[in-house]
């Protein structure tokens, strides 16, 4: 059995009961359904009515994303504990860290979020990069008031900050 102690097996027991719930929907971004399945196994070919603009897409709130990873992280950690080899972490923090600090609109803001919720060390270099990022946020902004990509770019550099902070020496 891969999971020997029963206290991760009730952290996956009760992971997976909190997943299903209707509130969950929302921070996947699947709340108009009544059940994730239907999203989760719908298929062009079962489902002709299914289409990328058959349906209004909902937004992905960075604060939802936050929620989602560091549910996610409670999982990893206790079947982490159960399996002393385990590197999904490090891996996982390794591909965060390479999307926050490469330019893409749609990724980039997302893996500052991860980065920050899943990071257990930071460097100051890493904070100084965070920090340029959201100075050409801010700087974006200031050019375009109206510029979606770059109030996200800001919102996900705050949150990583935020976490990353108590991390920090003093």
């Amino acid at each position: 059995e891969l999971f020997s102690t029963e206290e991760t097996k009730q952290v996956l027991r009760l992971s997976l009961t909190e997943f299903s719930l209707p509130k969950f929907y929302l921070l996947f971004g699947i709340s108009k359904v009544k059940s994730a399945a239907v999203i989760a196994f719908r298929s062009s070919y079962r489902d002709r009515s299914f289409s990328p603009g058959s349906y209004e897409r909902e937004t992905f709130a960075l604060t939802s994303l936050e929620t989602v990873t560091e549910a996610l992280l409670e999982i990893m950690e206790a079947c982490m504990r159960d399996i002393p080899t385990c590197k999904w972490l490090d891996q996982w923090t390794e591909l965060a860290q390479k999307f926050a600090f490469q330019y893409n609109p749609s990724l980039q803001p997302r893996a500052l979020v991860v980065f920050g919720c899943i990071s257990k060390r930071v460097s100051h270099g890493q904070i100084k990069q965070i920090i340029r990022i959201l100075s050409k946020g801010l700087e974006s902004c200031l050019k375009g008031p109206d510029n979606y990509n770059s109030q996200v770019l800001i919102e996900a550099t705050v949150i990583a900050l935020t976490k990353l902070q108590p991390l920090l020496n003093k």
